[in-house]
């Protein structure tokens, strides 16, 4: 009887030609931190290792963010493989495994999509680190970034750390991480309040985050307003004050940044200084919004006059 019911099931699994084919490993369920490997036979180009970030989830390139988290590997195989028939219809076999060690944790706080623990089987570039972590969200102040690191017998370190290159890929830090460290990304509104305004330019009106952006150099106006959050929807881009020391003397100017973004005319997108001044200066209502109240008042007035009237005769 045993040996019917082996070869049954033998049968049903030989005839499954539809049916996913899955590698399952023992080792409970998925959590925050595994590192799973992927496999598609068949498809090299759809292989990845991939990190389960402190949300619970793994980012496919070809697919988007899945969450695996508190899934079994053969669970998580099945899911993998319906998300990645949504590009490829004709897939039936994904092979998933975990690693049994991982050796390297590092820490990630502040504005980046997840916060938290990342666990690598291999030590990680700041790069693999903030990708684990979700990226840097909108607010994030790149350029402040820093690494706290833990030193035997002393106080902790703190190594400053420029990621604004990491977004655009033109250049990426060369520091390296160790087991334990943690990596803190600071708001925009955080890590330019504490500059010096001879250091920073003061930005204020019509930008998301009114501050101290904090340059190295001469920086194009376009440039320093990014940091500071942006031009709001309300700010008045033909109009952009701008003060900046010559010789010891104060000089302003009036700045027609829609010029440089409408026509690429330079002039529009000056190099701003360590401590200048910017005012995004913000758009006058129209004149018929202006004088809503004025055009309100009067019809108020003629209905009035109006009931006079008509209850005189």
């Amino acid at each position: 009887m045993k040996a019917m019911i082996v070869a049954m099931l033998l049968v049903l699994l030989v005839s499954g030609g539809a049916a996913a084919q899955v590698v399952v490993e023992a080792g409970g369920p998925i959590a925050a931190g595994d590192m799973l490997q992927m496999v598609v036979p068949g498809r090299p180009d759809l292989d990845h290792a991939l990190v389960v970030n402190a949300a619970g989830s793994v980012e496919v390139p070809q697919v988007g963010e899945v969450r695996l988290i508190g899934l079994s590997i053969g669970e998580a195989s099945v899911l993998l493989k319906q998300r990645l028939r949504l590009i490829a219809p004709t897939l039936d076999t994904v092979e998933l495994t975990r690693a049994a060690v991982v050796s390297f944790r590092v820490y990630v706080l502040g504005q980046v999509g997840h916060p938290g623990a990342v666990e690598f089987k291999q030590l990680p570039s700041i790069w693999e680190v903030v990708r684990a972590a979700g990226g840097p969200v909108a607010s994030a102040d790149l350029r402040s970034a820093r690494i706290i690191r833990e030193v035997p017998g002393g106080q902790p370190v703190t190594l400053p750390v420029d990621l604004a290159g990491v977004m655009d890929g033109s250049s990426f830090p060369d520091v390296e991480l160790r087991d334990g460290d943690t990596l803190v990304v600071p708001a925009l509104a955080e890590g330019v309040s504490g500059v010096p305004s001879t250091r920073g330019v003061k930005v204020f009106g019509g930008v998301g985050v009114p501050s101290i952006v904090a340059v190295d150099g001469p920086t194009p106006l376009m440039d320093v307003l990014m940091r500071a959050g942006a031009p709001t929807a309300a700010a008045n881009m033909k109009k952009v004050a701008w003060v900046h020391q010559v010789d010891g003397v104060d000089q302003a100017r009036v700045i027609n940044l829609r010029s440089y973004l409408e026509q690429g005319n330079p002039e529009g997108n000056p190099l701003i200084h360590p401590g200048d001044t910017v005012n995004v200066t913000l758009a006058k209502p129209g004149r018929i919004q202006s004088g809503l109240g004025f055009l309100i008042g009067t019809a108020a007035s003629l209905a009035a006059v109006y009931i006079v009237i008509n209850n005189a005769n």
